[in-house]
């Protein structure tokens, strides 16, 4: 329901900032939880986070994660199996090698998850990442599996994949679904939240409306999003929104949470 986009800034502007661009993290490899700190990863990065995980795409880049000291290890591999997900699975029309192409995509853009233990501390210490040199998307362990709150992380790791991934490079389907958001909202079936979610970003949410509600994540609510989209699982929205059903079936075929 938030989107954090915090674009790469020009050499002359980051120049003048007090952190340099910390060096890339290539000598940190394995397949789990990494810990960091300023002792391996310098600049703001290293100062604000304390665990790390990545995935690699096909060009070599990374996509990475980053978490602070009270998100759980499980949260931090979990929320790496959902990205892993979005990136290998194929669809019916789009396969790997479409998949391919938006992970490399995200790793030149070197876009990455931001993982916090709570929203507060998200606005207490989000600025400190302007010039990390980084893309980033946030996500909170108190809404994470585990938390026992509601699981946004198959939203807010979409809107990774969505805006770093599948916007810059499947024009068509973009296209597409950017028509299936205008046509739900005419139909009355999508209703954008108000207040300071701009316009143009109606579609990145709608699509994340579109994913929650095929994987079941609001099942026996009656509806998606508390009430902004109206179906709430997937029979419900095969009927009442076959373009969106058809959006996920042709990009991630017939996905499943993974846990």
């Amino acid at each position: 329901m938030r989107k954090i986009l915090i674009f790469l800034f020009a050499i002359v502007a980051f120049a003048c900032s007090k952190e340099k661009l910390y060096s890339d993290l290539n000598h940190l490899k394995g397949d789990g939880v990494i810990e960091i700190g300023s002792h391996n990863v310098r600049g703001a990065i290293g100062k604000v986070f304390s665990k790390y995980v990545y995935t690699t795409a096909p060009n070599g880049g990374r996509i990475e994660i980053f978490g602070t000291s009270g998100v759980s290890n499980d949260q931090m591999l979990y929320a790496r199996e959902i990205l892993v997900q979005y990136l290998t699975c194929e669809g019916a029309v789009y396969k790997k090698k479409h998949k391919d192409i938006i992970a490399n995509s995200m790793a030149n853009k070197k876009c990455a998850m931001v993982f916090w233990d709570t929203q507060e501390q998200y606005e207490s210490d989000m600025s400190k990442l302007t010039f990390s040199g980084y893309n980033l998307q946030d996500l909170y362990a108190t809404e994470s599996w585990g938390s026992g709150n509601r699981d946004a992380s198959y939203e807010e790791i979409l809107h990774l994949v969505h805006n770093y991934g599948i916007a810059p490079t499947l024009f068509s389907y973009q296209s597409a679904l950017q028509k299936a958001n205008d046509d739900a909202i005419d139909k009355g079936i999508w209703k954008p939240w108000g207040g300071d979610l701009p316009k143009a970003d109606f579609e990145d949410e709608y699509f994340a409306a579109v994913m929650d509600c095929y994987l079941g994540l609001w099942d026996g609510k009656g509806s998606t999003m508390d009430g902004s989209y109206s179906p709430s699982n997937k029979d419900e929205l095969k009927k009442t929104d076959p373009v969106g059903y058809k959006l996920i079936v042709d990009l991630f075929g017939d996905i499943k949470p993974v846990r």
